[in-house]
Protein backbone atom coordinates (compact mmCIF):
# COMPACT_ATOMS: atom_id res chain seq x y z
CA UNK A 1 0.00 0.00 0.00
CA UNK A 2 2.53 2.41 1.06
CA UNK A 3 4.68 1.81 -2.67
CA UNK A 4 1.60 2.71 -4.68
CA UNK A 5 0.84 5.48 -2.34
CA UNK A 6 4.56 6.89 -3.12
CA UNK A 7 3.68 5.95 -6.95
CA UNK A 8 0.64 8.00 -7.07
CA UNK A 9 2.60 10.83 -5.76
CA UNK A 10 5.42 10.84 -8.41
CA UNK A 11 2.60 10.46 -10.91
CA UNK A 12 0.45 14.02 -9.99
CA UNK A 13 4.09 15.34 -9.42
CA UNK A 14 4.86 13.75 -13.07
CA UNK A 15 2.02 15.18 -14.62
CA UNK A 16 2.22 18.56 -13.12
CA UNK A 17 5.00 19.08 -14.62
CA UNK A 18 4.80 17.75 -17.66
CA UNK A 19 1.57 19.84 -17.67
CA UNK A 20 3.09 23.03 -16.27
CA UNK A 21 6.07 22.50 -19.19
CA UNK A 22 3.36 21.98 -22.05
CA UNK A 23 1.52 25.57 -20.84
CA UNK A 24 5.17 27.42 -20.97
CA UNK A 25 5.86 25.71 -24.25
CA UNK A 26 2.06 27.08 -25.40
CA UNK A 27 2.67 30.33 -24.19
CA UNK A 28 6.44 30.63 -25.91
CA UNK A 29 4.41 30.06 -28.94
CA UNK A 30 2.25 32.49 -29.09
CA UNK A 31 4.50 35.00 -28.09
CA UNK A 32 6.61 33.80 -31.10
CA UNK A 33 3.19 33.93 -33.36
CA UNK A 34 2.17 38.06 -32.07
CA UNK A 35 6.18 38.80 -32.54
CA UNK A 36 6.08 36.88 -36.49
CA UNK A 37 2.42 39.20 -37.13
CA UNK A 38 4.19 42.38 -35.77
CA UNK A 39 7.70 41.96 -37.80
CA UNK A 40 5.23 41.51 -40.94
CA UNK A 41 4.57 44.54 -40.88
CA UNK A 42 7.92 46.52 -39.67
CA UNK A 43 9.23 49.47 -41.64
CA UNK A 44 13.09 50.41 -41.82
CA UNK A 45 13.22 53.82 -41.43
CA UNK A 46 16.85 56.01 -42.21
CA UNK A 47 17.41 59.49 -43.63
CA UNK A 48 19.32 59.89 -46.88
CA UNK A 49 20.65 62.54 -49.32
CA UNK A 50 17.49 62.67 -52.10
CA UNK A 51 17.34 61.66 -55.26
CA UNK A 52 15.16 62.36 -58.34
CA UNK A 53 12.73 59.54 -56.93
CA UNK A 54 12.02 61.22 -53.86
CA UNK A 55 8.86 62.69 -53.73
CA UNK A 56 10.05 65.81 -52.26
CA UNK A 57 13.23 66.45 -54.37
CA UNK A 58 14.16 69.80 -54.53
CA UNK A 59 11.39 70.83 -51.53
CA UNK A 60 12.87 71.24 -48.03
CA UNK A 61 15.54 69.60 -46.85
CA UNK A 62 18.24 68.32 -49.27
CA UNK A 63 17.69 65.48 -46.92
CA UNK A 64 14.57 63.10 -46.76
CA UNK A 65 13.39 59.84 -45.37
CA UNK A 66 13.90 56.17 -47.22
CA UNK A 67 11.58 53.23 -45.88
CA UNK A 68 12.63 49.88 -46.24
CA UNK A 69 15.29 51.97 -48.95
CA UNK A 70 12.81 53.72 -51.10
CA UNK A 71 13.34 56.88 -50.64
CA UNK A 72 9.81 58.98 -49.71
CA UNK A 73 8.25 55.73 -50.48
CA UNK A 74 4.24 55.28 -49.78
CA UNK A 75 3.01 53.62 -47.34
CA UNK A 76 -0.20 51.42 -47.12
CA UNK A 77 -1.77 50.73 -43.92
CA UNK A 78 -4.59 48.76 -42.80
CA UNK A 79 -7.09 50.04 -39.93
CA UNK A 80 -6.58 48.08 -36.56
CA UNK A 81 -3.36 46.30 -37.35
CA UNK A 82 -0.23 47.55 -35.36
CA UNK A 83 3.13 48.41 -37.09
CA UNK A 84 6.49 48.89 -35.86
CA UNK A 85 8.81 51.60 -37.10
CA UNK A 86 12.63 50.95 -36.85
CA UNK A 87 14.07 54.68 -36.69
CA UNK A 88 17.36 55.46 -37.39
CA UNK A 89 17.75 58.70 -38.94
CA UNK A 90 20.16 60.73 -36.69
CA UNK A 91 19.91 63.07 -34.26
CA UNK A 92 19.02 66.06 -36.26
CA UNK A 93 15.81 63.94 -38.25
CA UNK A 94 13.51 62.84 -35.72
CA UNK A 95 10.81 60.88 -36.97
CA UNK A 96 6.66 61.43 -36.32
CA UNK A 97 3.71 60.68 -37.59
CA UNK A 98 1.80 63.74 -39.07
CA UNK A 99 -1.67 65.07 -40.89
CA UNK A 100 0.31 67.58 -43.24
CA UNK A 101 3.25 66.68 -45.52
CA UNK A 102 5.33 69.68 -44.43
CA UNK A 103 7.04 68.38 -41.46
CA UNK A 104 8.31 70.52 -39.26
CA UNK A 105 6.76 69.36 -36.12
CA UNK A 106 2.93 70.55 -37.76
CA UNK A 107 -0.14 68.20 -37.47
CA UNK A 108 1.44 65.74 -34.83
CA UNK A 109 -0.76 62.80 -35.13
CA UNK A 110 -1.04 61.03 -31.69
CA UNK A 111 -4.23 58.82 -31.22
CA UNK A 112 -3.04 54.90 -31.62
CA UNK A 113 1.06 56.32 -31.79
CA UNK A 114 3.55 55.47 -29.26
CA UNK A 115 7.25 56.99 -29.79
CA UNK A 116 6.94 59.60 -32.12
CA UNK A 117 9.61 62.43 -32.32
CA UNK A 118 12.08 59.42 -32.25
CA UNK A 119 15.70 59.37 -34.29
CA UNK A 120 16.69 56.37 -33.12
CA UNK A 121 14.43 53.58 -31.76
CA UNK A 122 10.78 52.26 -32.57
CA UNK A 123 7.27 54.05 -33.31
CA UNK A 124 4.14 51.72 -33.13
CA UNK A 125 1.41 52.50 -34.55
CA UNK A 126 -2.18 51.68 -34.72
CA UNK A 127 -4.54 53.07 -37.09
CA UNK A 128 -8.31 53.58 -35.69
CA UNK A 129 -11.29 54.18 -37.49
CA UNK A 130 -10.91 58.02 -36.41
CA UNK A 131 -7.18 57.86 -38.69
CA UNK A 132 -7.82 60.19 -42.11
CA UNK A 133 -7.21 58.15 -45.25
CA UNK A 134 -3.94 60.09 -45.78
CA UNK A 135 -1.42 60.91 -43.38
CA UNK A 136 2.19 61.35 -43.31
CA UNK A 137 5.05 60.63 -41.69
CA UNK A 138 7.71 63.52 -41.41
CA UNK A 139 11.07 65.38 -39.96
CA UNK A 140 10.17 67.29 -36.55
CA UNK A 141 13.02 69.79 -37.81
CA UNK A 142 12.96 69.70 -40.99
CA UNK A 143 10.66 70.47 -43.96
CA UNK A 144 9.66 68.23 -46.71
CA UNK A 145 11.54 64.62 -45.77
CA UNK A 146 9.17 62.26 -45.46
CA UNK A 147 5.91 60.47 -47.51
CA UNK A 148 2.48 59.66 -48.01
CA UNK A 149 0.47 56.67 -46.15
CA UNK A 150 -2.78 55.99 -47.18
CA UNK A 151 -5.15 54.26 -44.20
CA UNK A 152 -7.36 51.55 -45.86
CA UNK A 153 -9.95 49.13 -44.08
CA UNK A 154 -9.37 45.37 -43.93
CA UNK A 155 -9.80 44.40 -47.49
CA UNK A 156 -8.89 47.46 -49.11
CA UNK A 157 -5.33 46.36 -49.70
CA UNK A 158 -5.43 46.06 -53.29
CA UNK A 159 -6.43 49.30 -54.24
CA UNK A 160 -2.85 50.38 -53.65
CA UNK A 161 -0.79 47.30 -54.76
CA UNK A 162 1.57 48.97 -56.68
CA UNK A 163 2.45 51.32 -53.95
CA UNK A 164 3.25 47.81 -51.25
CA UNK A 165 5.04 46.30 -54.54
CA UNK A 166 7.35 49.33 -54.72
CA UNK A 167 8.20 48.65 -50.95
CA UNK A 168 8.63 45.12 -51.40
CA UNK A 169 11.96 45.15 -53.56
Amino acid sequence: MQFQFNCSKVFIAAALFLGSATFAFCETAVDDAVQMETLEHDFKVTSVTKNKTHPQYGNGDDVGFAVNGVQGGSLVLVRGKTYTFEVDTGVMHDFYLATKLKGWGTGTLTKGVKGNFTYKGVVTFTPTADTPDTIYYACRNHKFMGGDIHIVNVGEEKKFEAVKSNLAR
